[in-house]
């Protein structure tokens, strides 16, 4: 039930407003004054007078939005003006309403005013994993699937193209599930040589083979208590997935040159670019370890059905620079293949060779790969040619004559260069 903090000196006033919100379900708490409502019990929203005794409304204002910057105020009155209604949202009210007011507006603009916090303070909670943005009404509704999902004990696989960010959803299914106080262990299975499969997800004992000196813990034993992270979990070989299944049933690993098990307790959460299913379905993948690992599925959307978060990622990557109207029209027009990752990488770039405070279309431009449909000969020429400049000159921390240097030019020649193509 929503709670209004409602400071209101006339007495028939008051207890109008609070028959009138109780009779809508919402809870009112009334206080006289201004000094009164600062001891008050916290609430969702405040109503609040602008003319009262003691403190004002306006102070009252300052004070609560001091306490607490999400909380939305409205400011109610009988003698509003317009300066007095500018005061007040320059002081951090979020409406001001002039009485007489009738019954239906006041309600809906608490409601309004309630269902606003919430939806910044989801806002706030979702950014608060690094690289995280769900304006997006399909991320978001990845994000409320994620939140359901990291409550449950099972396996999930977290399945998107390349770049969608399936490393940071793992992080924020473990940062919400009660394995939150445990080690998250991340693991590239592209990267585990077969010959060292064992060692390094189940450990070894000290002389279990040649070179090894002492104990060794493998990801499943630094992972108890905590989630194991498997990125690329399609490229693991058939005799991999096989001791992976076998681990993951039995919730027990045999340490190389063990003679006893050992117990572990582990999450596994798993992302894969590629069609799992297909590779199931083509003998390429195990079945049971598939079903194993997609108790719950997770599936990202790739960038460019997320039109609404593109913006903001790309104002994130660019800061503290701004980002120009002609510049989000380039970002726009691009139907980045890499996602996340590509995107990431042409803004930082841009804004490494950026000239003022802001990038501009210009900026962009160059290191994005080149319109296909464009067959301008001198146009595709020049942009190939201004790209090689730029990496000349990242490659060389900024130094002008080893740039000119790797590319086979004299240096003296680099400012007629650098006006030709607008470095």
């Amino acid at each position: 039930m929503i709670r209004v903090l409602l400071v209101e000196d006339e007495p028939y006033v008051a207890e109008s407003l609070v028959a009138l919100l109780r009779a809508n379900g919402i809870d009112a708490l009334p206080c006289e004054s201004g000094e009164a409502a600062l001891d008050a019990a916290p609430c969702d929203v405040a109503l609040v007078d602008l003319r009262l005794p003691g403190m004002s409304g306006l102070d009252l204002l300052r004070h609560l939005r001091e306490r607490d910057p999400s909380l939305p105020v409205l400011m109610l009155t009988g003698h509003g003006t317009i300066t007095d209604a500018v005061e007040a949202m320059r002081a951090g009210a979020l409406d001001f309403l002039t009485k007489p007011v009738e019954p239906e507006v006041i309600v809906a603009r608490l409601r309004k005013a309630v269902e606003r916090r919430r939806i910044e303070r989801e806002r706030d909670r979702l950014r608060g994993v690094d690289g995280l943005v769900a304006e997006s009404e399909g991320m978001r509704a990845v994000l409320r699937l994620a939140d359901q999902v990291a409550a449950q004990p099972g396996a999930v696989l977290v399945t998107g193209e390349s770049g969608t960010g399936k490393e940071i959803v793992a992080t924020y299914l473990h940062e919400r599930s009660p394995r939150r106080v445990g080690p998250l262990v991340k693991v590239s299975c592209a990267a585990v040589p077969k010959t060292l499969f064992e060692v390094e997800f189940f450990g070894c004992k000290r002389g279990a083979y040649t070179g090894a000196t002492r104990d060794r813990e493998g990801w499943f034993a630094e992972a108890d208590g905590g989630t194991l992270f498997l990125d690329e979990v399609g490229t693991l070989p058939p005799e991999g997935q096989a001791k992976l299944l076998r681990a993951i049933e039995s919730q027990e690993i045999r340490p190389v040159g063990a003679t006893e098990p050992v117990l572990v307790d582990v999450r596994i959460v798993a992302a894969t670019n590629e069609d799992l299913k297909a590779a199931r379905d083509a003998g390429r993948f195990r079945a049971d370890l598939f079903y194993r690992l997609a108790v719950f599925e997770v599936a990202l959307p790739p960038l460019r059905e997320r039109p609404e978060d593109l913006l903001a990622l790309a104002a994130r990557f660019a800061a503290p620079l701004k980002l120009k109207p002609m510049a989000q029209q380039v970002l726009r027009r691009y139907t980045w293949p890499g996602n996340v990752r590509e995107l990431r990488s042409v803004v930082e770039q841009a804004r490494l060779f950026a000239k003022g405070a802001s990038l501009d279309a210009a900026d962009l431009e160059p290191h994005l790969p080149a319109d296909e449909s464009d067959l301008d000969l001198r146009r595709r020429t020049r942009a190939m040619e201004r790209q090689l400049f730029l990496e000349a000159l990242r490659r060389a921390g900024g130094r002008k004559a080893d740039a000119a240097r790797l590319l086979g030019i004299d240096a003296s020649n680099w400012a007629y260069h650098a006006k030709r193509l607008d470095l």
